[in-house]
């Protein structure tokens, strides 16, 4: 079981939508709010899926949890949602590497523009 300090101060905290064999899922993102339109995308998706809210999956200090509302019938199950929520954490790692190394090459830039310009005096030593 979980309570909701942990997931305040969860590295990563998502809702659950599964399947009952677990073969298809969804996370939802609990530390982001969605936008209206992102809410219309995710009923466009869910559509005929037969996904319902089964628990949260989190992660705190780099170690995965899972809390269901009911234990499945299937052991796989369980390893097919831990199995997902590993690559969903994957792809977010790798999306948000991607946007800190954007960042920095910004921050990079800004901090090299900052910089005196010393070629004016290299040109006065050389006159």
């Amino acid at each position: 079981m979980y309570d909701i300090e942990q997931l305040c101060n969860a590295q990563s905290a998502v809702y659950v939508m599964s399947n009952p064999d677990g073969s298809d899922c969804e996370f939802l993102n609990l530390q982001q709010k969605a936008s209206a339109s992102d809410l219309e995308q995710l009923r466009a998706r869910w559509a005929g899926r037969d996904l319902q809210g089964v628990g949260v999956a989190f992660l705190i200090y780099g170690i995965p949890h899972v809390s269901l509302k009911e234990q499945p019938s299937d052991f796989m199950a369980i390893v097919r949602l831990t199995a997902a929520y590993a690559r969903y954490l994957d792809t977010s790692a790798s999306d948000r590497t991607e946007q800190l190394r954007a960042d920095d090459s910004v921050m990079w830039c800004e901090l090299l523009y900052a910089l005196p310009d010393t070629r004016s005096h290299i040109t006065s030593l050389r006159r």
